[in-house]
């Protein structure tokens, strides 16, 4: 027990509740800069990915069964499978309802890359599907790797139906069509010739929500600090 005095008055410092608001004060403190090691991680990663995005596109017209990293620049060239046109249903942008256009282009008879082509509205006709207007003849299409499947909840199990499918992965278009499919997804890029709006892809990578994380346990130690000295701390009277 540690007393002072101070104005005086003089004031008896409690073992416990001073021990456990130091404890308190260190786990915050920990959690804090455990936030803190983490958002500059995080800035490296970003950082990492805005160089990569200065860099020549990866050439993967001969992809391996590797995937590349995610969200690399990537060209690849082949021919349009066509009949292989697939709409990923559900898809909203700026308020309109419309379709995810997905397709293989092939770099041979049954070997393709699956291509995000790009988003196209329904124009309120859910019986007539929209036309997708796609070049013939070997094509180069630049764009951005991503994961080959993603996470999402489907509340019907009539997930294929025709064209029209509730979520697109790389996995369901290889067992639907029996073709050889390269272990990730290109999203298209460029300008909108087809008639296809195509959105920029640019992972985000949480750096905010740590920072925001870690003022708040900076913020919960400071709190316990103040309380916890006020807990601790008994005036015994004047100083004599």
């Amino acid at each position: 027990m540690l007393e002072f005095n101070f104005a005086e008055r003089s004031f008896r410092i409690r073992f416990w509740p001073a021990l456990a608001c130091l404890v308190v004060i260190a786990v915050t403190l920990m959690a804090a800069r455990w936030q803190t090691a983490r958002a500059h991680y995080k800035q490296s990663l970003e950082d990492a990915y805005v160089l990569a995005q200065t860099r020549p596109p990866l050439d993967l017209t001969g992809w391996a069964a590797d995937a590349p990293p995610e969200y690399v620049r990537a060209s690849v060239r082949g021919i349009w499978r066509t009949d292989m046109l697939i709409f990923a249903d559900n898809q909203v942008k700026d308020g309109l309802a419309g379709y995810g256009v997905y397709m293989p282009l092939c770099q041979a008879a049954s070997r393709c890359v699956l291509v995000a082509r790009g988003w196209v509205g329904h124009g309120g006709r859910r019986d007539v599907l929209p036309v997708v207007d796609t070049p013939s003849g070997e094509q180069q299409v630049d764009g951005v790797v991503t994961a080959p499947a993603g996470r999402f909840v489907e509340l019907s199990g009539d997930a294929v139906q025709g064209s029209v499918w509730q979520n697109v992965t790389v996995e369901r278009v290889r067992r639907a069509s029996g073709l050889e499919l390269a272990p990730f997804i290109l999203v298209q890029g460029g300008g909108a010739d087809d008639g296809l709006r195509r959105d920029s892809v640019r992972p985000d990578f949480g750096i905010n929500k740590h920072w925001m994380y870690a003022a708040q346990w900076y913020g919960f130690a400071l709190v316990t600090l103040v309380s916890g000295l006020y807990a601790a701390i008994r005036k015994t009277g004047e100083k004599s």
